[in-house]
């Protein structure tokens, strides 16, 4: 456990607050779960992966922070909102969530199956809708919430085969818009961070081929693959009060890659 002494230090950013992250069994998630648990913030994570999301729940505890678990698939309703009724009986309030749980798609626009195209909108859209509905009453009543999407950077640039994951973080990153404009007044920021090129599950077997690595740093300004943590951090700012009027916005975390498509 942190035992700095300093009320003012950045490890006591988030003390107390509860902090939710979707997607936390490996990659981005579990790296903002750990980076707010080192803040002191207590967590609630979840995923489909159990074992990865206990080897998170592990690292945690490790800190000293409280760790809530649960299996939780995004795209059920009845699971998101079990998750967060057993998260308020625990903790009493949520005052972040982070929305990370995600999936790729890879196929061409005209070999897309409905099966596909369902997958992959209900996980990157429906589950963030849904997550999003679920804590804001809590939010709302304490008259104070932080809610952070990861979208992409292809909820603005497009991708060969990948149309569907292209139309997926393009609705979350508008849905984030829309819920930011209808939450006004009630002193909760929404935002999206849209990452670049980062080495996570769903990346690591296109990056470990060297070839196709280089292809993506020679495109990437900062001449390097992204790592979690560097998502983690932006993360972090925006469900701080230091970001209080940052709003609606989605922060790009890609090493400058969007700046080179024009």
């Amino acid at each position: 456990m942190n035992d700095c002494q300093d009320p003012d230090c950045r490890c006591h950013r988030f003390r107390d607050k509860v902090a939710i992250v979707t997607g936390a069994a490996s990659g981005i998630g579990r790296a903002c779960a750990l980076a707010f648990a080192a803040e002191g913030a207590r967590l609630a994570i979840c995923d489909v992966n159990m074992e990865g999301l206990e080897g998170t729940q592990g690292s945690i505890e490790e800190t000293g922070a409280e760790c809530l678990v649960m299996k939780v698939d995004v795209r059920e309703q009845e699971q998101v909102e079990s998750f967060i009724q057993a998260i308020l009986d625990r903790f009493g309030t949520i005052d972040i969530l982070v929305n990370n749980a995600g999936t790729g798609q890879f196929v061409p626009f005209a070999f897309v199956e409905n099966e596909e195209y369902d997958r992959v909108m209900d996980i990157n859209t429906r589950g963030t809708f849904f997550f999003c509905r679920a804590v804001l009453p809590t939010m709302m009543d304490n008259d104070y919430g932080k809610i952070v999407n990861i979208t992409s950077i292809m909820s603005v640039v497009a991708g060969q085969g990948q149309s569907i994951y292209n139309a997926s973080k393009g609705a979350a990153k508008m849905l984030t818009q829309g819920i930011a404009v209808d939450v006004s007044g009630y002193n909760i920021n929404v935002n999206a961070v849209g990452p670049g090129m980062v080495l996570t599950g769903l990346t690591q077997n296109m990056l470990g081929d060297p070839e196709q690595a280089e292809w993506f740093i020679e495109r990437i300004p900062m001449r390097r693959i992204g790592q979690p943590e560097d998502i983690a951090a932006s993360v972090l700012f925006l469900s701080s009060d230091e970001a209080s009027y940052i709003h609606g916005t989605t922060l790009f975390v890609d090493g400058g890659m969007i700046s080179t498509r024009g």
